[in-house]
């Protein structure tokens, strides 16, 4: 079994699915600049010469990313990763998720790191 939703959240065993992308027709400048606030975004000046990553919401929040659009959080971190999805005009669902071992793991390491 991939997952499963349950009624009531185990805080060790359970996290929030989160599936975003921005509505059908959105121009491509936005799409951009949706996944740079989302996910940051590596970059460079100078024609390569100075490089470095521009942070974006999960770079700050444990998280394990199945896809472009899904990832997998904590309780804890969800309202803030949705409401930053909604203020830049992204489209949202959510369920409540079984963790695998492997995923409890990546949360834990992230919030230890």
């Amino acid at each position: 079994m991939l997952w499963s939703i349950s009624s009531t959240m185990d805080r060790e065993e359970d996290g929030i699915l989160v599936v975003f992308h921005l509505p059908e027709g959105t121009d491509k400048a936005q799409h951009r600049t949706f996944r740079r606030r989302i996910y940051g975004e590596e970059t460079s000046s100078w024609k390569g010469r100075y490089q470095y990553h521009r942070t974006g919401i999960l770079d700050k929040i444990p998280h394990v990313r199945l896809y472009w659009g899904i990832v997998i959080v904590q309780e804890s971190d969800a309202r803030n990763l949705i409401q930053i999805i909604k203020d830049n005009g992204g489209i949202i669902d959510t369920r409540i998720v079984r963790l695998k071992p492997s995923d409890r793991r990546t949360l834990m390491k992230s919030l230890s790191s």
